[in-house]
Order: C-alpha cells, then sequence, then structure tokens
C-alpha cells in the first residue's frame, strides 16, 4: 500500500494541494494528510484560514525536511541508506525531520528519526543530539544520550565540542542534569 501511495505522492493525479518550501513546490492530497497527522487535519480541514488555501507556503524547513517527511507519510518508511546524503549530513537531515516530526505530530516519525539519530551518535555528535532529544520530548534518546555523555573516555572528549557549546547556551538545565550524574559516581 505505501508504494501505491508513494506512486501518488510522485503524481499531481487528485492533488488538492500544494505546498511552497523555500521556492520548491509539493503537491500533496489533504486526505492522506489529514489521516496521518492531526495537526495537518487542523490546518487542512480545521478553522484555520490554510483550510481554504490551495497552496500553502512553509517557512522555517528545507525543501529535503519535507521532502522526507511528506514521502514518510505517504509510504510509512524512511529513505533507505543509498538514498540518503554523507554520513554527517544525514544525521543533520534527522535532527531537521524530528523537528518536523514534533511540529506535525508524526509519532513514528520521530521515533524512527530518534532511532537514526542514536546509530550516529558519536562524541562529535552526542551533545547537539542530546539538545534535540530535549527540545522534542524524546526522553529515551536523551537518556541514551546522557549515558553516552557520562561515559569517562567520552566525557573529557564531548566538553570541548562545538555541540556541547551549543548545548550549554540553548539548554542550562541539562548541565544540571549531567552535574547529578556526575555526582552519582
Amino acid at each position: 500500500m505505501g508504494d501505491h501511495l508513494g506512486r501518488l505522492l510522485d503524481r499531481a493525479d487528485g492533488s488538492d494541494v500544494s505546498f511552497s518550501v523555500a521556492g520548491e513546490t509539493f503537491r500533496a492530497h489533504r486526505a492522506v494528510l489529514a489521516a496521518r497527522s492531526p495537526v495537518f487535519r487542523a490546518e487542512l480541514f480545521g478553522s484555520m484560514a490554510e483550510a481554504a488555501m490551495p497552496c500553502i507556503t512553509l517557512h522555517d524547513i528545507e525543501p529535503s525536511t519535507f521532502r522526507l517527511l511528506l514521502r514518510f507519510v505517504y509510504m510509512d518508511r524512511l529513505p533507505t541508506d543509498e538514498e540518503l546524503p554523507s554520513s554527517s549530513e544525514t544525521t543533520e537531515l534527522f535532527q531537521r525531520v524530528l523537528a518536523a516530526a514534533d511540529r506535525y505530530d508524526l509519532g513514528r516519525l520521530k521515533l524512527l528519526c530518534a532511532q537514526k539519530l542514536w546509530e550516529s551518535v558519536s562524541v562529535e555528535t552526542v551533545a547537539t543530539t542530546l539538545g534535540y532529544a530535549e527540545m522534542h520530548s524524546c526522553p529515551e534518546l536523551k537518556k541514551r544520550c546522557l549515558d553516552f555523555f557520562m561515559a569517562d573516555k567520552n566525557f573529557k572528549k564531548v566538553v570541548v565540542t562545538d555541540g556541547y557549546f551549543w548545548l550549554i547556551g540553548r539548554f542550562p538545565s541539562i548541565i544540571y542534569d549531567i552535574r547529578a550524574r556526575v555526582d552519582e559516581t
């Protein structure tokens, strides 16, 4: 069924709404979007202005992120590893998709993004991933990142990364979580 819906997304047949994202246009079907996301349902069938608009302009989302989100909505799967960009770009893509999944209340996509982010966690990425876990309410990912962070060999390396400085600037409360764990040991 996902493949059939994916083909529907690839063609403009029957589409009844389009989205403009940074100059790119994405055609879609209101019923499919509404069936998968309560946020899309409210926007497209509720009393919001978007319900009457044939083309909706989205801000604060990149075309590659929205493309992946739409593909997931229609096909209920993430792209294969071969369909994804290089590993550093993939981590950033899944961070952005996690944010979009949270924004559109796509719980399964959010879980899959959290899993992908965990699979690619490293000393260089753990602080940023921890920030995204905090920002988008992913408690399991947050716990795993904190566990990774607190490992002796990792702690000293993580605290000198750009991601760590970003983390303490944006989420000072996480520093309290880290200090509490340090005090426990």
